[in-house]
């Protein structure tokens, strides 16, 4: 396979995301996210698979377990993709980005998978700042950008680390161990304030329930907590009315 900024960007949706499947000759990419990124799913990654692997590939709701995407049952894609360095099962804790991302000359293929990545399985929110030595807008508004990434597997948190130096993004990093004995430890890896701006205008969000928070950020300079897509899509188009901070 041609080792491009595309296919890049589908390995990031696979790390997110996906899942390979190889059991009794049994074949499968299977890839979905919730209900709310249908519109990603159907404009943005569908779309894109398609191009990369020259087939067709159709969406559809997973009722059972509540998400949306698709499965690919040609050998030859599922084969491609476990050589390009993904496991059969379950990928939680090895899960890596491939060789040729972690070795490109080509930013764009580092900026493409970093934001397949993110667009499955990271966040983007907006936090209030505590404290009297802030003005009333940044205690009462939720404006303060946060990019993070979170993941159990410590080869990939090493992989984010490594690609975001690569493309000069400030990041800080931390341990969350869970109380729960079973659970997984997560690497939590964070872009906060002017670095989160600096990687969306860097590498960019695909994303449009993500992409909303930051457009709605953009325009009243904070983002309402705990909102739906549908909500986010109805204060851009104007339907409910927040109020303006800064001018940005």
């Amino acid at each position: 396979m041609e080792y491009t900024p595309e296919l890049a960007e589908v390995c990031g949706i696979h790390a997110g995301d996906g899942y390979l499947r190889n059991k009794n000759y049994n074949r499968e990419l299977d890839i979905s996210g919730s209900f709310e990124e249908q519109d990603y799913y159907d404009k943005g990654v569908i779309p894109l698979f398609s191009r990369v692997f020259g087939i067709k590939v159709i969406g559809r709701a997973f009722l059972s377990r509540r998400t949306y995407g698709f499965v690919i049952r040609d050998k030859t894609v599922v084969e491609s993709m476990h050589e390009i360095g993904f496991p059969y099962g379950s990928k939680s804790l090895s899960v890596r980005a491939p060789k040729f991302v972690m070795d490109a000359k080509n930013a764009d293929i580092k900026t493409g998978f970093m934001r397949g990545l993110f667009d499955t399985d990271g966040s983007l929110s907006f936090e209030r700042k505590i404290g009297s030595g802030y003005c009333e807008f940044k205690r009462t508004h939720n404006y303060y950008p946060i990019i993070r990434f979170g993941t159990v597997s410590r080869g990939l948190a090493d992989d984010i680390k490594k690609l975001l130096t690569d493309l000069e993004l400030r990041y800080w990093v931390d341990f969350y161990r869970y109380k729960q004995v079973k659970w997984n430890d997560i690497h939590r890896i964070w872009l906060r304030g002017q670095n989160a701006i600096d990687w969306i205008e860097k590498v960019g969000i695909r994303n449009p329930s993500k992409l909303s928070r930051y457009l709605i950020w953009k325009k009243f300079g904070h983002c309402p907590p705990n909102t739906t897509y549908a909500e986010r899509l109805s204060i851009l188009s104007g339907d409910t009315i927040i109020d303006e901070g800064p001018v940005r």
